[in-house]
């Protein structure tokens, strides 16, 4: 039997050593597909808590949440995630908006 905390530690761990996006979401179509289909309920929230500040995370949850065939309610809780700004795009937006603002007075 598989240990979901540890099969989500190599995971991460995996992620940190992509070299692109393409490999991110390979990982999310193939290892936190499966992971998610067979432990949602113990990973989940660790895996949503990443996804929120890990833009990798992010990319790798995206990829899974459409080939995993996972339930409506888990769906829901990977949407609710997925549709929020990564916080890292508002900083620079809110970045472009004050040298905007500046540059217009």
């Amino acid at each position: 039997m598989s240990d979901p905390d540890k099969e989500l530690s190599d995971l991460v761990s995996a992620l940190r050593h992509a070299d692109s996006e393409d490999e991110e979401a390979v990982l999310g179509r193939d290892r936190l597909a499966s992971l998610l289909l067979h432990h949602a309920p113990q990973v989940l929230d660790d895996v949503l808590k990443l996804a929120r500040r890990d833009n990798r995370m992010r990319r790798c949850l995206s990829a899974a949440r459409y080939y995993s065939g996972l339930s409506a309610a888990t769906c829901d809780k990977i949407d609710a995630v997925l549709r929020a700004p990564f916080p890292a795009a508002l900083c620079v937006l809110t970045l472009a908006i004050g040298a905007a603002l500046v540059v217009g007075h």
